[in-house]
């Protein structure tokens, strides 16, 4: 006895008929992607530019070398700049202890009797030692104002001048006073010959490095 039911009548498998469903229409064409690009490396594309660093990098040594030569000459300055600071400090030290003791700081002075005119003079000049010690100071830290650097040897080269006047007319002074005015005489010029000097080379050194 046969069974009535759908599942009888027509005992083709579902996926039978989804493919003779399917045979009547036309069979939708294979869909290929679009060829892509296959990516360069960036060291392929941009012969050039890395053609170029060698060129740059080929200039370093020559910067370099400028900057070793200036640094020479800035060592230079910094030794010259240094004794200025020096000697700025001495010369300030030296007044301000004149400057607080007057006379009586000077060797072979203890036991005599204090002048008030001799003590107002010689605490002015002790002041004016001050004055000078601070301009070498600062024109050793600024250096903008180094043409005044001959000035301030000036003045303390003809304080030099004034103990040997004073020796002439006046005696032979402490001992002391004689080494500070063999310093006063021979150590301006001797700054001012090094400054020179010092200047020069720079100049030369620039030149040679532009020629370079």
């Amino acid at each position: 006895m046969t069974s009535n039911s759908p599942e009888h009548e027509n005992p083709v498998a579902p996926d039978a008929r989804t493919r003779d469903a399917g045979a009547g229409t036309p069979a939708e064409p294979h869909r290929t992607a679009p060829p892509t690009s296959t990516p360069v490396p960036r060291s392929e594309t941009t012969p050039a530019k890395g053609g170029t660093t060698p060129a740059k990098g080929g200039t370093t040594p020559a910067k370099g070398g400028k900057q070793g030569k200036g640094s020479a000459s800035g060592g230079d300055w910094n030794v010259f700049r240094t004794v200025v600071v020096l000697v700025g400090l001495v010369l300030a030290a030296f007044g301000a202890y004149y400057l607080i003791l007057g006379t009586a700081g000077l060797p072979d002075t203890e036991a005599g009797p204090v002048n008030p005119t001799l003590e107002s003079q010689f605490r002015f000049f002790s002041a004016m030692m001050v004055g000078v010690g601070a301009a070498f100071i600062t024109i050793a830290i600024k250096f903008q104002w180094a043409n005044m650097l001959w000035l301030v040897c000036l003045m303390v080269f003809i304080g030099g001048i004034g103990r040997v006047l004073s020796w002439a007319f006046s005696g032979t002074p402490n001992y002391v006073l004689i080494v500070l005015m063999v310093v006063e005489l021979a150590f301006p010029p001797a700054l001012l010959v090094w400054h020179k000097y010092i200047a020069k080379t720079s100049d030369l050194r620039k030149e040679f490095a532009q020629r370079g």
